[in-house]
Parts: C-alpha cells; structure tokens; sequence
C-alpha cells in the first residue's frame, strides 16, 4: 500500500511539473501589416520544388526572427518564432501571461501588426466507437448501409441507391480530406489516394518521426496514430485524456470515396472519386495554423515552405472543429481563397449539441448539422443559422459504418468499424458534391452549393418531438430550415439535375484495382442518353496505359452489352477504362494493377494527370512514372516509409528526467 501510494505521489509530482513546463507558453498567430520581402530575394528566383521552398522559407524565417526581435524590444517580451505563416504572418510562441486579452490588444496597439490570434487547437467531430444494436443483430449487415438504402425504406437516407443505378460518376474528382492521416494499405482506399501532405509541425503532436529539412512537416500523410497514453498527458496539457487511436482520417476518406466492400455491407457516397490526404491532426488534435496551410494547400494555392500541390481539389472535407467564432484572419481567410480558387468547403458541424463551432460558422463554409435514422436532428449535433444542409451521422442503434483498425497505439489490423458524428455528414455532403463535378466540372462553387441546398429533401416532422429551437440543445429535434439548412441531403435530386445530358454508369463491385493477371468485372448496367432511353450496350476501351515495359501487351477487354472483363496482363500496371455511350457522355474509371496494399499514389497521379489536363494517350504508352516509389503494405495495415509507424510521443530530456525522478522516489521508499 505504502508502495503504490508513493508511486502515485510521484507521477503526480510528475504531472505537474510537465504541466507546468508545458503551459508556460502561449502560442499566437501575428500578421504584419507589410509583406516579409524586405531581406527576401525576388519570389520568382525560387521554383515550386520542395528544395527552393524550403530556401525561401528560410530567407522568410530570417527577415521574421529580426521583426520579432524588434517587438521584443519595444513589447518588453520575447516572442520565438516557430515557422512563417502565409506571405506576411508569422507562428510565434510567447511566456504564459495570466490575461491573454490584454496581450492581445497591447499587440494589436502596434501600427505594424495588422492581427493576433491565439493558434487555438482543433479536434475531431466524432464521437466514441459504437456498436449499434440493430445492425448487430442483422446478419446479412445489409442495415450498415442504412444510409444509402430506398428513402421508403430509411426516409432519411441519402438516396444513393436509387442513383447508383444509372450513375457512380463520369471521372475522377479530387477531393481532400483534412484529417489524422490514412492508412495507405486498407482495401477501402486502395486505387484511390493521392500523395497529400503531412502538415503537422509540431513533433508532440505529429509522434511520426518524420521531419524535412528541420520542419516537422513532411510529404507522408500516412496516419501512425493518435492515441494518448500517459506520457502523452504529462507532455501536453492539451491532452483531454487517454484514448486508443481513431483512424478519424481513414474513416472519413473510406466513407466518402472508398471501394465498395459488398461483404461486410460498407460502401462509400462516390466510388470513382479521388482523395487528395491532407495530414493536420494528431496525437490531441492539431493546430489552427497548420490547419489554415492545409486548405489552402489542398485548394492549389501556395504555402511557404511546401511544394506546390498539383492537383487542386474541387471539394475540401473538415470533419473538425473548435468551439467559439471563426478566426477570420486565419481559418476564415483560408476558407474564403479556397473558396476564391474554386474549392467548395465542407465543414462538420460540431458535436455539443449548441451552437456551431469554427471553422463550420466561418462565412464561405459550408456547414452540415446531423440527422440520425429517423430524420431528427441528432441529439450530439451543432445546430444554427450558419448551417447549410443536413446528412446522416448516425446514434447508437444505427451508427455510420466505414473503414478502421485494430492497433489502439499504432497500426495494426485492417477492419471495419462504426463511428457517429458530425464528422460522417460532412463527407457524405462531399461526396455528392464530387460526383456532381465529375458531370459537370466546370461548374462554380456558387453553382454547386445552391444545387446542393436546392435539390435537398424537406426536413421530416415526427409527432412527439420538439421542434429544434435555441432551448432544444442536446436533445432530438425535429429541424428547421432556420436551423438545420436547406433540407436533407438528396444525392439522386443533386444528380438528375444533370440528367438531361444523358446518364453513363461505369463501376464494379470489387473496386478499381486489378492484381496482376487477374480478371475484373466493370459494369455500364443502368446508362441512359441523352434522350433519357436506357441503352442495352456501350463501347469501352482503354486509355493512358502506363506499362513497367514497352513489350508488354495491353489490356484485355471482353466486350458483352453493358459489361466488360477486364484482364491485366504482366507488365500492364494502370490505365484509365472508358465506356462510350451512344448520343450520351463519357464515363472513366482510372484502374490500377497491384496486389493488396500496394497501390501507388504516383501511378494514380500519372493516370489523373491526363484526364485533367486534356491530353490523354492511346493504349500502349509507356509513363516515365514507371518505377517511382511505391507505397506499401508492411503486412499491418501501415505504409511502408522511412519514419517511424509508432503511435507514441517524443521522449527525450522529460523522459529521462520522469525516469530518475521515479527512481528517486522508489530509493525513498526503500529508506523509510
């Protein structure tokens, strides 16, 4: 007893002393009022690599150390410099000052500065795992897909079902998930992952060993973790508690652009859609600054310090948030150029229950509130004016259904798990505005979010329950149009909007990778033209074939009406499948040719590239992409990289430090 009590006295001696270490600083976000270019050669000199980025950062990093030193000067505090933000801002960190608002304003007093904001910490939109009573019972796991069922079966589904008949999209369209990460080897994502980027620059809360020349930030946005043990608690007050890892950036990507896992009842809103993984949480979540880089990075806009992105998302998923308003000079501001640059942004609502967090309420956002299965707004979801649209994130007796893992530190086994939130109808939002844009991508932003609004389902009204008000926070309610947006999500109503020009259906049920060898199945079943008459057969043939050699024969395709066989003979290892309506459109499939786990976001990048920019080859032509590095499956689930796939923090000095401490204490309690 004496034991144990004198090692609990010595972790919380522990405790505090990492606590106070950790807190004696404030972290701040200063915008000058004037570019940092005075010391700073001509921005032309410098390429969009990753080598003249990070020299331009530099030069940045110094003209921002000598501002800070003259603030400390007449500020009489020092300000550390942790990295630039944007053309004229800079990340600072400060000594803890008991009013936060007074700094603030003495700051904001200074005719050089233009804005200062706390760098505040976000976190994930989800709640606890779940398992869901009724969808345990059903074996057939048919229930797991509620969501996406017959709206007189779930009348408050999203209504895919009824569009997937006819439609899974015409192309690829890139949409970015900023998120925890993903796991590059789970069967949901293969074929569709991009590189992305890690934008998480602090080592605490990042824990992936990985850094670029100095900055913590990388370009593997492969997720080693987040789970919190103690040592995380002592490291970062930040910490709310202890917590097995979510795979949150998994989920949210499977859910919304994954392949169809037709056994276990998972499916995602877009099959054929492309994700762009943008890594800016952690271990406790992440910061508002790296954040705001992460948007603008994924929306095609520059970020100091980080190479150029070069394929620009048409829609942006945060399936995060933090209580309070927008920060409109840093998470507002990135919204409103993502925006600018032609990137719809789909945020989370939040999940207290009240009123809705940043950056959903930020304005440009557009924010989505949750429903559970009887069409109620969902007892956890935010709710409010700054809300556009409602979509299912589920409760406990129907929760969301997606991609997951086993390891509660690190990664471990792949699997399929249940979530709810508002972090799930986000994506399901994003999803549908993805394969909008693949029918029409030229489309503006205003065009697609009013479509979006105008084509949602009216709010279902069930006798018995409150009308959702500002008193009904935390409970079920039935939604208003005041409250809850424009209606219910309706991806067949956001579909047929388009319908006119003729719908081209191009999917299988396996997916759209192929092993070596092996033969696949795609099917054109459900294609109307543009006359609205459901054909009987369409032509496929194949595009952009990327080959490991030039003697390698190509594809083999066995042609029967509305389906096709697909065979990838040796050396084949991706080419883009069309199927060719009569007096209709186009659809493409971008396949690749690998073994579970070990597709490669370079290959599909090769495969996109031409979609995109209009210059697609014949069959046969070999990719000087042949034979960049390939992202792997170690076996566990984890990319195969040269960091560290671990789930836990930084050791260092405090470790050693807690460890003599406790040896210290354990020599007490053998002299007393």
């Amino acid at each position: 007893m004496h034991l144990r009590l004198a090692i609990q006295s010595c972790l919380f001696a522990l405790f505090t002393l990492y606590s106070l270490h950790s807190v004696a600083a404030d972290r701040w976000v200063i915008q000058f009022k004037e570019k940092v270019v005075n010391n700073t050669p001509h921005v032309e000199r410098f390429g969009s690599n990753a080598f003249d980025q990070q020299r331009l950062l530099e030069y940045r990093a110094v003209e921002l150390r000598a501002r800070l030193l003259e603030l400390s000067s007449i500020h009489k505090r020092s300000f550390q410099l942790v990295r630039p933000f944007g053309d004229r801002g800079a990340v600072v960190v400060t000594p803890r000052d008991a009013n936060i608002d007074q700094t603030r304003l003495r700051l904001l007093s200074d005719p050089a500065i233009e804005s200062v904001e706390l760098d505040r910490r976000i976190r994930l939109h989800a709640q606890s795992p779940l398992i869901g009573l009724l969808n345990a019972l059903d074996l057939s796991r048919r229930s797991r897909s509620w969501f996406h069922q017959d709206l007189s079966t779930q009348p408050a589904s999203i209504n895919t079902s009824a569009m997937w008949a006819s439609f899974h999209g015409t192309a690829p369209t890139v949409v970015a998930v900023l998120d925890t990460g993903v796991l590059p080897g789970h069967p949901m994502l293969q074929g569709h992952l991009l590189s992305g980027y890690d934008f998480v620059a602090d080592p605490l809360i990042g824990a992936d060993g990985q850094s670029l020349a100095g900055s913590d930030r990388d370009p593997d946005p492969s997720d080693p973790g987040d789970g919190v043990g103690p040592a995380d608690l002592l490291a970062d007050p930040a910490c709310a508690g202890l917590s097995q890892s979510s795979w949150h950036g998994t989920f949210v990507s499977a859910l919304l652009a994954g392949n169809p896992v037709p056994g276990e009842g998972v499916f995602s809103v877009n099959w054929n859609a492309v994700v762009l993984p943008v890594r800016v949480l952690g271990k406790c979540g992440g910061f508002s600054s790296d954040l705001a880089d992460g948007i603008r990075w994924a929306a095609g806009l520059s970020v100091p310090g980080v190479p150029d992105n070069p394929f620009p998302a048409k829609v942006i998923n945060l399936s995060l948030g933090a209580e309070g308003p927008c920060i409109a000079s840093i998470e507002g501001a990135a919204i409103a150029a993502a925006r600018q640059a032609g990137s719809l942004v789909v945020v989370a609502a939040g999940n207290d229950g009240g009123t809705v967090d940043s950056p959903a309420n930020c304005p440009g956002a557009f924010g989505v509130a949750a429903i559970d299965q009887e069409g109620l707004k969902a007892n956890y979801s935010n709710f409010g004016s700054s809300i556009q649209l409602s979509a299912p994130g589920g409760d406990a007796a129907f929760p969301i259904w997606s991609a997951s893992n086993t390891g509660a530190t690190g990664p471990l086994t792949n699997t399929y798990n249940t979530k709810v939130g508002t972090s799930f109808s986000s994506p399901m939002v994003a999803g549908a505005a993805s394969l909008y844009w693949s029918l029409n991508p030229s489309a503006s932003v205003d065009t697609v979010e009013n479509l979006l609004k105008t084509s949602a389902r009216p709010f279902l009204s069930l006798g018995g329950r409150p009308t959702c008000a500002a008193d009904t926070q935390g409970v079920e309610c039935n939604c208003t149009r005041a409250l809850c947006g424009a209606g219910m999500l309706d991806v067949t109503n956001l579909i047929n909007t388009q319908a006119s020009g003729g719908l081209t259906n191009l999917f299988s049920n396996t997916g759209n990778v192929i092993p070596p060898g092996q033969t696949r199945t795609f099917s054109a079943s459900g294609t109307f033209n543009a006359a609205g008459q459901e054909l009987n057969a369409v032509s496929f043939d194949v595009i952009n074939v990327i080959k490991s050699s030039p003697e390698a024969t190509d594809p083999i395709l066995s042609v029967s009406g509305l389906n096709v066989d697909l065979t990838a003979p040796a050396g084949v290892i991706g080419f883009d499948l069309r199927a060719l309506a009569t007096n209709g459109r186009t659809a493409i499939a971008s396949v690749i040719v690998a073994n579970q786990g070990a597709t490669s976001p370079t290959l599909l990048a090769s495969l996109l590239s031409p979609l995109i920019n209009g210059a697609s080859t014949s069959a046969g032509t070999p990719s000087s992409a042949v034979g960049d590095e390939v992202v792997g499956d170690s076996g566990n689930g984890a990319a195969a990289t040269g960091g560290s796939s671990g789930g836990g923090g930084t050791t260092g000095l405090w470790g050693l430090l807690a460890c003599a401490v406790l040896l210290l204490c354990f020599k007490r309690k053998n002299t007393l």
